[in-house]
């Protein structure tokens, strides 16, 4: 069936689409997790699973605990290849001669790093990264697991050592304590906590079996963290305790009396993300300003208008196809979106989508093609490759980015092949 007969209605449905408000900061999304170094819940070590569970959440920087150095190039081999992304490095050990400690991973390249050692053999990782014109601080530590005595003494010490550093400074990793203990509550007279920010916010997000609290679990309970300094330029804007079980696979063996024990885990801590955006000193660079890219939604609902790319059929849509243009067999869609004008010298490339599943679950869809649609120069179709990922089932949310500015978000269904 030809796509031209699907004109006239696009025409129609484009004209009861709304607008949504836009997101003009530039995104940043931070990770933290303390990784026991590579081992699962069921007591396999495996770098390339905490690999793909980091190119899963789609991370621009990340703080990980419990890191061996020798493990660190597997590592990042890994997740360079399952994200299609380089990574800069900065690993700092728990004390000189430990083979573990801290390592920061970013897409951003460091302006510069740091190193702190603590007391009682324990550490703080630190980098400079650029986002938006703006310098940020990042630092990434794990403090004592033995004594809340020796963890009041280490959090003053990261604290007087990170105020040496110019604010928006972050902060991530493991305090082996909650936010209602001494040393926590020290370091949260300094920082803000991004969970409760996003919890205030409606926007903090977990799964049924560790449901959305003060104090979602990390471990049995929170003790893992994604603080930041009181800054104009940066502000949370939700947080992400996904679930990272594998609820096929029973075979639990390092078991916590927890719920999150029904599936494996590729480490016994669960992984902390958090949204910000950055109000930057200096925009994205831009060879002009561009109007605010709207993808088109079925009448007056949230619901994209998008068709099959091969076969003309609306949602929902398998994630993947027998009958295909391509040998991957990934099921290709196409959405309709207007504002959405290419300059000279950029394609498709310059275009992003990045969809959101309803486990929290973030993807950067491959955008394989942008173009006006004949006769119709006010409308574009941007064919967008579903995710390689045969457990997504229900809505994606999805939206679209060109030079810094962000799309209303609509949603997409997804069924089972």
């Amino acid at each position: 069936m030809s796509l031209r007969r699907f004109f006239p209605l696009l025409f129609v449905l484009c004209l009861l689409c709304s607008i949504q408000s836009v997101n003009a900061n530039t995104p940043l999304r931070v990770l933290s997790w303390n990784i026991q170094f590579g081992q699962g819940t069921d007591g396999v070590t495996d770098f390339d699973r905490t690999a793909a569970w980091l190119a899963r959440m789609n991370p621009d920087v990340i703080a990980l605990c419990e890191m061996p150095p020798d493990k660190i190039p597997s590592l990042v081999a890994s997740l360079t290849q399952r994200s299609g992304r380089a990574w800069f490095t900065h690993f700092v050990p728990k004390a000189p001669g430990i083979n573990e400690g801290n390592l920061i991973l970013s897409k951003y390249s460091f302006s510069a790093t740091g190193s702190k050692y603590l007391s009682y053999t324990r550490s703080v990782a630190q980098v400079t990264i650029n986002v938006a014109g703006e310098n940020i601080n990042f630092f990434a530590t794990h403090l004592d697991a033995t004594s809340s005595a020796l963890r009041q003494t280490e959090a003053q010490e990261l604290l007087s050592w990170t105020s040496g550093f110019a604010s928006p400074r972050i902060v991530c990793g493991d305090m082996n304590a909650g936010n209602d203990t001494p040393e926590v509550i020290s370091i949260l007279n300094v920082y803000r906590d991004s969970w409760v920010d996003a919890l205030n916010q409606g926007t903090a997000l977990a799964y049924p079996d560790n449901p959305v609290w003060l104090n979602t679990r990390t471990r049995r309970w929170r003790i893992d963290f994604v603080l930041y300094s009181s800054d104009p330029t940066i502000s949370a804007r939700g947080s992400n305790i996904p679930d990272t079980r594998d609820l096929s696979n029973t075979h639990v063996v390092t078991l916590l009396g927890t719920p999150d024990d029904k599936g494996v885990r590729p480490s016994d801590h669960n992984l902390v993300v958090t949204d910000f955006d950055v109000a930057g000193t200096v925009a994205t660079p831009t060879p002009a300003p561009a109007p605010v890219p709207v993808l088109l939604t079925q009448g007056s609902t949230d619901r994209a208008l998008a068709i099959h790319s091969t076969q003309f059929t609306r949602e929902p849509f398998p994630v993947t196809t027998t009958v295909n243009l391509s040998n991957d067999h990934r099921t290709r869609i196409m959405l309709f979106a207007t504002n959405l004008d290419l300059l000279t010298g950029e394609t498709a490339s310059s275009v992003s989508v990045r969809a959101t599943d309803s486990r929290a679950l973030t993807y950067d869809l491959a955008v394989e093609q942008v173009a006006k649609v004949p006769n119709f120069s006010w409308l574009s179709v941007v064919t967008v490759r579903l995710p390689d990922d045969q457990t997504i089932t229900g809505d994606l949310v999805m939206s679209l980015g060109l030079r810094g500015s962000l799309s209303n978000s609509v949603r997409v269904g997804i069924r089972a092949p």
